[in-house]
């Protein structure tokens, strides 16, 4: 069986280097002269019952700040229609955050600069603002002055990246833009049905050219047909693991699950109570499919999967196709790319604009979650020490860890900052990969091994751990003169710090995908573990459904509220018993 791949290669290359200027054609080319459409007209059908945003901007705000800019009458008159077609609602800042398009269209900004150096789309003073909203905890979004400022930059900056990064695309129309950031909600059966009827935003004049986007929206029929038909039945299995061999009329229900989904072939009549080996066979596809080790059995982890509901999966395919209009359009681009899709906890190395070999990682635990982002990996650092980040240091050792506890976990103080020692107890491991972002975030080894061979594998405090660091180290150094096998080994267990610059930075890309087609082109499905897939649903949806994040919240929330009510009624019968001991010994007191 052909190994997955999250993505095709094309679509990974065109994520890194689609806005890349280095491997463009080298002839100089005249720079596409686009006619221009008459603005939008203001949207009135949207408004606050149905916008995907809640928060809005006066009109007369945006006209003032087209009047003090010096713009081009172009870019004004796009900017108005961008503001019409949305009936003048917030793009980019939202009352519960940052949204996700926000971060997925900074970072792609910031990777076109990295290799255009087209100083023309930079503004550090907006760089600056952005860099720390993006890292603020339990951001509060304000409708004042400087949100709405910094509301207007960015649609400017929108629109001049696309000016200069498809500057040489005759077929890209600037006025698909409007369609890149969803506007009004729509039911779920409304969006299946326009997205099959390819009307609105998702008719084919304003979907975006990638693969992926096209790939998922034709498996929509498939479960529109599902759906229509009633949907799959629930499979509630009396056993831990079903396997070969068991018998129950829950086999059957299972049976006829997988041949909804079109993982099994064969009449209901045929069906029997047996767990068989064709049914195991057909475990093991939908196990593929889901992101679980085909061992053809189905345990009841992996039925909680399989009892997703159809409206869900159509849900998120419709949430992942509207993630791919942020991958920008392909091109001639080559050489190394690397690409961690967090939801599949897998890295994807691929070579050439082909795929190359992948690795399990371990992602973020919800608590600390990975961040999505671009970099480039520049440098490996072998033997690394390990500077624990205060958080840790307050919530883990106490705020300042005691010199036993130092000695016992091979780490010292230096200069105010706890930091563990080279060697094969550091939490980093035997080596780093660095590719310098704003979130600190970065590949690593790691002592514990046996968490490589779960199914699910988010455990780390932000970081992504590799299973296979010194195969990675040896790949990253190859093209860097004398680092052997042998050398990459040596320097791993030196128990000293080495940093090694790489020779040809090589692209990384982060990513939160929960539903796409894979190589062999089956549709691939992965827990929301972030609750990303949960939060875009509520804005997207006029009658969303629960997600797998938000049905395990709902669950943790149900328990500590019996908690929080056993621990208050806990206190006060301790707060009567102590009052009546008080009375009591008035009383005897005379009192």
């Amino acid at each position: 069986m052909p190994v997955r791949r999250v993505l095709t290669a094309v679509l990974v290359l065109t994520i890194i280097a689609a806005v890349s200027c280095k491997n463009e054609d080298k002839k100089a080319k005249k720079k596409v002269i686009r006619v221009e459409k008459p603005v939008t007209k203001v949207d009135v059908t949207i408004d606050t019952t149905n916008a995907f945003n809640q928060l809005f901007i006066d009109s007369s705000l945006v006209n003032s700040y087209l009047a003090k800019d010096s713009l081009s009458d172009t870019l004004i008159n796009r900017i108005k229609s961008f503001y019409n077609s949305r009936n003048y609602q917030y793009a980019w800042f939202s009352p519960e955050g940052l949204p996700e398009h926000t971060v997925s269209f900074w970072n792609m900004l910031k990777n076109y600069l990295n290799y255009s150096k087209d100083s023309t789309v930079y503004n550090k003073a907006l760089a600056l603002k952005m860099e720390s909203i993006i890292n603020t905890d339990k951001l509060k979004i304000r409708n004042d002055s400087t949100y709405q400022a910094l509301e207007l930059a960015l649609t400017k900056y929108f629109y001049l990246y696309a000016d200069h990064a498809y500057a040489d695309d005759p077929g890209f129309d600037m006025k698909t833009l409007e369609w890149y950031i969803p506007k009004k909600k729509l039911t779920l059966e409304g969006m299946l049905d326009s997205v099959l009827a390819g009307k609105g935003q998702f008719s084919n004049a304003y979907a975006p050219t990638n693969p992926q986007y096209k790939q998922l929206r034709e498996q929509l029929q498939k479960y529109k047909t599902i759906k229509d038909a009633g949907g799959w039945p629930r499979v509630n299995s009396p056993v831990e693991v079903m396997r070969i061999g068991f018998k129950d009329p829950s086999v059957k229900t299972l049976k006829k699950r997988l041949k909804i989904e079109g993982f099994l072939e064969g009449e209901d009549s045929t069906f029997t109570n047996t767990y068989n080996a064709s049914l195991a066979e057909a475990v093991n596809a939908i196990k593929r499919a889901y992101g679980y080790k085909e061992d053809g059995t189905a345990g009841k982890t992996f039925l909680k999967d399989v009892n997703v509901s159809v409206d869900e999966r159509i849900q998120q395919i419709l949430i992942n196709m509207e993630r791919m209009r942020w991958i920008p359009i392909e091109t001639k681009d080559s050489g190394r790319a690397i690409m961690v899709n967090i939801p599949e906890y897998k890295m994807h190395v691929y070579e050439n604009g082909r795929p190359a070999w992948d690795m399990n990682v371990v992602v973020g635990k919800e608590s600390n979650n990975t961040t999505v982002f671009t970099g480039v990996l520049k440098t490996v650092v072998f033997s690394p020490y390990w500077n624990v980040p205060t958080s840790i240091v307050k919530k883990e050792m106490g705020g300042r860890p005691s010199q036993a506890y130092l000695e016992r976990n091979h780490m010292e103080i230096v200069n105010g900052q706890v930091r563990q020692k080279p060697g094969p107890w550091n939490s980093l491991g035997l080596v780093k990969f660095l590719f310098p972002n704003s979130y600190n975030i970065y590949f690593h080894d790691s002592p514990a091994k046996s968490l490589f061979n779960r199914d699910k594998r988010s455990f780390s405090h932000g970081c992504i751990r590799l299973k296979e660091p010194a195969k990675f180290a040896e790949y990253v150094l190859e093209d860097t003169a004398r680092w052997s096998e042998q050398k990459v080994d040596s320097a791993m267990h030196s128990y000293k710090e080495k940093y090694v610059r790489v020779k040809r930075p090589i692209p990384v890309l982060i990513t939160y995908f929960t539903a796409w087609v894979d190589d062999d082109g089956a549709l691939n499905f992965r827990e929301d573990i972030y609750g990303h897939d949960a939060v875009i649903a509520k804005k997207m949806f006029l009658n969303s459904v629960g997600t797998t994040y938000s049905r395990q919240k709902a669950i943790r929330d149900s328990l500590q509220h019996i908690k929080d009510s056993i621990k208050a009624k806990e206190l006060e019968l301790k707060q009567k018993r102590k009052a009546d001991s008080l009375k009591q010994a008035k009383v005897m007191s005379g009192g």
